[in-house]
């Protein structure tokens, strides 16, 4: 028990019996003539409404009559709106009630005539307090007020006056009061505690231990240990916040929807001061500025963001958790935040904020509040520059929102058309797509003379990129036309424009005609020399075959490039550059460098780019498994209709890579993918031709296929890209030649490419090699095979056509009879396909194994012949159904002689066969890589 009922209290709500018991001894005091007043303070949402209705049931049980109001800030502004309810509670007879109703009509009507800060009429307060008092002498009394700070003003003045006469009342009033932040000029607390039988009871936020307690009583104390430090950090102790973690604990949730409405009726609770403050820390982001951004003094603004940590809603850091900002940002009103941002912006500006800071704000501002800080002169130079620092950093998106913004408040045509030409840069590097609907209006500003220099450069890229030649013709012709091409930027650029349409629009550049800007410029940056650089090593492999000068230079390139230039024409260039020279190799480790530095930039496009080029780099390395992963990768990335004439490119790789791997329905599918025409008079359109040409080869439609790669080689001869380091056609043509039974047009091919290039990448020499054994004497073919085995086995060798060249040395040491060496050739085949990824070829081999095998004369293991060829071809993967096909019976009969076979060499399951019959090495695709 409490043995100095004036002490005041400091409490959790975890301790209610402390206060109770005071309530308890100011109780009997009230109801001996001695009347009390209780002050419950603390931060919002602490639980002060809890213990207000803790009193009052303790009240009602020790015989006293409860009279109770609740203060709001939506009826702030409604005079004696807290005194109608506790009349309105009272147990009055006809005669009090009336006379307490005309007094409050009184005061309301007098309260809307005088204005607010009115005196009350003090003959209206003293009436309306001894309404009550005389109820007090009748039957003790307890008063509460829940949130008395809202209360209006005219209330406040009764109220006040009442607590000054409780010395001889049988009153106890207990009122609540959120002490931090919320009305520092609210006089009512400060005057009711200098009354001395007036108390105070302040509530404080939970401990660790305090919220232990509470998660234990809920979830028990296993989940307590677990969480309770957690919610901790998340609440600040704030109990209505603990409880809705709990609630969302034990929905399978984590600060889920319970917590956030519980974040919304706190701030339902503050008082405007933190509910402006919070908006401006939602806004700001931080607390330097806040009180100008807010309209609040330097100390009220202070105040309120204590109030604010001592809630549990923020730290000094910051909001406690993610769910707790999204809810506070999404209770702002859409005007109001706006205004705030509005503000902001000017406020940043005229502190000399970065133009990033500005440019964030600017982009908050939504339409109702755009006409006045938008039209700011310093708003429009802001944005443009706060796009090119984003773009720098990575943060493609956010330069597309300065630009659209910039762009629909730019009222100069000239300026437009230069932020336009700007915004189809930045979104190049998220969705070429996107911009497609734009070029139309720049086309139109250059025939207005409103598009200049590198802007038009710009649009004729994009113009190409999309298939429209006609209108980058136009777009160039008038470039060149205008004189702009002796300023140093617009000359650099054109160079480097002409030398990409060199090796990838090489029928538009022929269309175009000589131009000015054929000489190396005068002066340019270094970035646009590593551009210019990288774009020529490519023409130069690609028109003269692969040479050490241009490898150096892109290796060079590579070493320089910034990662804002990442997956541009500068890497792109480069890399291929590399590839095509037969450095396969180190394109792919250069390759996964830029990727992997590319992971924290968000730019899609040039994500899917640079994943085409890695997946044309796996294919030419034999890696069937990861081209047709890079490639599917880049077309997620990027949908196929954002590609333009360059979706030839990953097009190509998953039809070749799929095709070699067996997946001819795969294939299929992207093969029935439309594609631009005009794709077909570049670069790209080669690749699909040849890509095509395989699988037509692969598939049996041998006609289809020359007719392919006819069209491919007339194409890049008549381009001056003839080089089989690019695309070795008449390889595949001899390959078609053989197939169609004609071995002297084969042979024809193979020795036109030999004399007509003096040096070729061992992937191509390979390759060669192996396509000519076929065309050669038998005895010859071995001889031959081994060549193009050691050529592909090379660091810069292709691993699926060594799987090839092994399969053809198997079948020509079979041929001349010689099964052990063709046994050894075909275990070498095998698990460099099974590497490769390459299963029809396994399979192939298996079924090719079986059916050619002799006869044994006496295997010691008792399988017949029929049982070996079976259990030769389980071994090495294939299905039931497969052997069955293979061997021309039934699956039935494959199922017995499995399991006869199983019974004699007293096993159990297919990857015991291997080493037992002395097969290919394993029969399990899997094992077989692993291996």
């Amino acid at each position: 028990m409490l043995t100095d009922p004036w002490e005041e209290f400091a409490v959790e709500l975890v301790e209610r019996e402390v206060p109770l018991a005071l309530l308890s001894v100011l109780a009997e005091q009230a109801r001996d003539g001695h009347g009390r007043a209780v002050l419950v303070s603390g931060p919002v949402a602490a639980g002060k409404s809890v213990l207000l209705h803790d009193f009052a049931d303790l009240a009602l049980s020790l015989g006293m009559l409860t009279l109770s109001a609740l203060a709001s800030e939506a009826e702030r502004h409604l005079p004696l709106g807290v005194v109608r309810q506790l009349v309105d509670d009272a147990p009055l007879d006809e005669e009090d009630r009336t006379r307490a109703v005309e007094l409050i009509e009184r005061g309301v009507h007098a309260a809307r005539h005088q204005g607010p800060g009115a005196r009350m009429d003090a003959g209206i307060v003293h009436g309306l307090c001894t309404v009550l008092l005389e109820l007090a002498e009748r039957c003790p009394l307890f008063l509460s007020v829940d949130d008395v700070e809202q209360a209006d003003q005219a209330s406040l003045t009764c109220l006040a006056y009442l607590a000054r006469r409780l010395n001889n009342a049988r009153v106890l009033a207990a009122f609540t009061h959120s002490g931090h932040g919320c009305d520092t000029d609210f006089r009512f607390g400060a005057d009711l505690l200098r009354q001395p039988n007036c108390h105070r009871v302040e509530v404080t936020p939970l401990s660790p231990a305090g919220v232990r307690a509470l998660t234990a009583q809920h979830l028990g104390e296993a989940v307590a240990d677990e969480r309770s430090a957690d919610w901790y950090a998340y609440s600040g102790g704030n109990p209505l916040l603990v409880e809705a973690l709990v609630r969302d604990h034990l929905g399978g949730g984590e600060a889920g929807p319970r917590y956030r409405e519980a974040v919304l009726s706190c701030l339902r609770r503050s008082c405007p001061d933190m509910l402006r403050a919070l908006n401006g820390y939602v806004v700001l982001g931080e607390w330097d500025h806040l009180d100008g951004l807010v309209d609040l003094s330097p100390a009220r603004t202070t105040e309120a963001v204590h109030a604010l940590i001592a809630g549990g809603l923020l730290t000094m850091d910051g909001f406690r958790h993610e769910a707790a900002r999204s809810a506070v940002a999404g209770a702002i009103e859409a005007d109001e935040l706006a205004r705030l941002h509005a503000r902001a912006a000017f406020h940043a500006h005229e502190r000399g904020a970065g133009t990033t800071v500005v440019a964030g704000h600017l982009l908050h501002v939504d339409a109702p509040a755009r006409g006045g800080v938008l039209q700011e002169p310093w708003a429009l130079p802001a944005l443009e520059d706060a796009a090119a620092h984003a773009l720098r950093d990575g943060a493609a998106d956010r330069a597309v929102d300065c630009l659209r913004l910039a762009r629909t408040v730019c009222a100069d045509p000239l300026r437009r058309s230069r932020i336009t030409a700007a915004l189809i840069r930045a979104e190049w590097s998220i969705n070429p797509g996107v911009s497609s609907g734009r070029l139309g209006e720049l086309v139109e500003a250059m025939r207005k003379g409103c598009l200049r220099g590198a802007d038009a450069l710009t649009l004729a890229r994009a113009l190409l990129w999309h298939g429209r030649f006609e209108q980058a013709q136009e777009v160039l012709g008038h470039l060149a036309g205008s004189g702009q091409t002796t300023d140093p930027e617009t000359a650099t650029e054109l160079q480097i424009t002409r030398r990409r349409l060199r090796h990838t629009y090489p029928s538009f550049l022929a269309a175009l005609g000589p131009r000015s800007g054929a000489g190396r410029p005068p002066t340019h940056s270094v970035s646009a020399d590593r551009r210019l650089q990288a774009v020529s090593a490519l023409a130069a492999v690609l028109s003269e075959g692969p040479h050490h000068e241009a490898v150096g230079v892109a290796q060079r390139v590579l070493h320089g490039t910034r990662p804002d230039e990442l997956s541009t024409e500068t890497v792109e260039s480069a890399l291929l550059t590399l590839a095509y020279s037969g450095r396969a190799e180190r394109a792919t480790a250069w390759c996964d460098l830029f990727l992997d530095r590319m992971e924290a930039r968000h730019t899609p496009s040039r994500r899917a780019r640079l994943g085409a080029v890695r997946a044309e780099i796996a294919l030419r390395r034999g890696d069937l498994s990861d081209a047709r992963r890079y490639a599917s990768e880049a077309l997620a990335t990027l949908p196929a209709i954002s590609w333009g004439v360059t979706v030839g490119a990953p097009l190509s790789t998953l039809i070749l890579a799929t095709t070699a791997m067996g997946r001819y329905d795969e294939a299929q599918t992207y093969l029935d993918h439309r594609v631009p025409e005009a794709m077909f008079e570049t670069r790209y359109g080669m690749h699909y031709h040849y890509a095509r040409a395989r699988f037509g080869l692969a598939t049996g439609y041998l006609e289809m296929a020359l007719e392919d790669l006819r069209r491919c080689g007339a194409k890049l001869s008549q381009w001056g890209m003839d080089t089989p380091g690019l695309i070795p056609w008449r390889t595949d043509a001899a390959e078609v030649y053989l197939g169609l039974g004609r071995p002297e047009d084969a042979r024809r091919m193979l020795a036109e490419q030999s004399a007509k290039f003096t040096f070729m990448p061992n992937r191509v020499r390979g390759t060669a090699s192996r396509v000519l054994a076929g065309a050669s004497a038998p005895a010859h073919r071995p001889t031959l095979l081994r060549q193009a085995a050691e050529l592909l086995q090379s660091d810069d060798g292709d691993r699926y056509e060594l799987a090839l060249a092994f399969a053809d040395l198997a079948r020509a040491y079979r041929t001349l009879g010689e099964f052990r060496r063709a046994a050894a050739a075909e275990r070498r085949a095998v698990i460099v396909a099974a590497d490769c990824h390459a299963e029809a070829l396994v399979r192939g081999l298996a079924v090719e194994s079986a059916t050619a095998l002799p006869a044994p004369s006496d295997g010691g293991d008792g399988l017949t012949e029929a049982e070996r060829r079976v259990a030769q071809m389980a071994a090495v993967g294939c299905s039931n159904r497969e052997i069955a096909e293979g061997l021309h019976v039934t699956v039935s009969t494959v199922e017995q002689h499995l399991t006869r076979t199983y019974r004699k060499l007293r096993i159990s399951r297919r990857a015991d066969l291997p080493p037992l019959l002395g097969g290919p090495v394993t029969g399990d695709l899997t094992e077989a890589r692993r291996r």
